[in-house]
């Protein structure tokens, strides 16, 4: 870790690299642009491997995070080949420490970690779908750029006050941000966002001054109480 942590710029670079050369079937599951997508699965896995020795902790964190990967396409058959592309990146930027002992320290450490993941999507599949479609119904503008945004989703959507939902626009496939409830569960089942455009901002102003009613996005699932 100390020996990639100031390259990690090229290794996260040649690591997606080496995924979508080898495996070009996974790059629809990443937004077009990776701007922001493209430090967030290596950090994940990186973040994961410190603390696998803290059961725990990497349970909590996997858990969420194979929970939320639903909502791209994840699927079990898809982990061996980031595993793989992994390994592969740190071995060659970190040829002081990487050998033997090394490696299979991170071939244990990634199956402990896919397994987990793997498992609480499964899990989650029992009892969620991975997204829910969405039908705007109200695109009410407050400001110049602020809207409230009102979605009847496709089936009952269970929340808790205070959680939010990540949304996904048909503009920007695969780009999702979280917004939180405008308002309390209702009895007819409508969910409503308060949307504030911000500069950059794809799905923002997605929402704000390109949805209309008629309009359908995607709701991933609420985060686990």
């Amino acid at each position: 870790m100390a020996e990639i942590e100031p390259i990690a710029d090229k290794v996260t670079s040649h690591f997606y690299a080496l995924l979508f050369l080898q495996h070009p079937d996974l790059r629809a599951l990443f937004p077009a642009a990776m701007d922001t997508q493209r430090d967030r699965l290596f950090k994940a896995l990186l973040t994961a491997a410190t603390h696998v020795d803290d059961s725990a902790t990497l349970t909590t964190y996997l858990s969420h995070l194979g929970r939320g990967h639903r909502k791209y396409g994840t699927r079990p058959e898809h982990y061996p080949a980031v595993g793989e592309c992994l390994l592969a990146a740190l071995a060659r930027y970190a040829p002081q420490t990487w050998g033997t002992r090394t490696e299979a320290a991170w071939v244990g450490a990634y199956t402990a970690i896919s397994q987990i993941m793997i498992d609480a999507a499964a899990e989650d599949e029992l009892r969620a779908p991975a997204w829910w479609d969405a039908e705007v119904v109200a695109h009410e503008m407050r400001t110049a750029d602020i809207a409230v945004v009102t979605v009847r989703p496709d089936q009952p959507y269970p929340f808790l006050a205070g959680q939010y939902a990540a949304l996904e626009t048909p503009w920007w496939p695969r780009v999702w941000r979280n917004y939180s409830f405008a308002s309390a569960s209702r009895s007819d089942g409508l969910l409503s966002f308060h949307v504030k455009a911000v500069p950059a901002g794809w799905v923002s102003n997605a929402l704000v001054h390109r949805a209309r009613p008629g309009d359908v996005i995607r709701l991933g699932p609420p985060p686990a109480p």
